[in-house]
């Protein structure tokens, strides 16, 4: 049980840092309980930052109903998973935005 309760620490404190680092790219990342981020950017749309992040080797979901079509959801990883994602995502703005 201690254990669990480790492990539900590091994922949440790596999903708070990860929304973190997100927010100081410009993006809004809803409040979440599970594991991933749901996040929009005004500065790229949610298809265009889905299809930049899977030429880069990244998956994140993307959905194209349009209530919530600009934005992504991001599967809270490793703190190298997620990293590399917030690495990626600020190569995608600066080179597009």
């Amino acid at each position: 049980e201690q254990h669990l309760q480790n492990v539900q620490v590091t994922h949440d404190l790596q999903c708070e840092h990860t929304a973190n680092e997100l927010n100081k790219l410009g993006f809004t990342a809803l409040p979440s309980k599970a594991n991933f981020i749901f996040a929009k950017c005004e500065k790229i749309d949610g298809e265009k930052l889905y299809l930049e992040l899977k030429s880069r080797g990244i998956l994140v979901r993307h959905f194209k109903k349009a209530k919530i079509s600009d934005f992504v959801r991001i599967t809270i990883g490793t703190e190298e998973q997620m990293r590399t994602l917030i690495g990626r995502i600020n190569q995608i703005l600066e080179e597009c935005c």
